[in-house]
């Protein structure tokens, strides 16, 4: 499996930022993409569900968020279909 992209999920931009930072030091060719709280991730993840070489391979989740927190989205989650990554 290669990693192809990133979502980090967490309503705190400063923490959003500091991974996506944390990342870019690792030196690896992925694609970070962010979300305030669990539907708009929800939301990057059903446009991304048909296109394996966007879908995310890893997933950062904060569980304290406003909107929808990250228990309300890993039930949603599982739910999704999936492409075989």
């Amino acid at each position: 499996m290669n990693l192809k992209s990133i979502l980090l999920v967490d309503d705190d931009e400063s923490t959003n930022f500091i991974n996506s930072v944390f990342i870019k030091k690792l030196d690896i060719d992925v694609d970070v993409y962010k979300a305030l709280n669990g539907e708009v991730a929800l939301e990057i993840l059903e446009e991304s569900s048909d296109d394996s070489d966007f879908f995310p391979c890893l997933i950062t989740l904060d569980i304290n968020m406003p909107v929808m927190n990250g228990w309300a989205f890993l039930e949603r989650y599982k739910k999704l279909s999936v492409p075989d990554i």
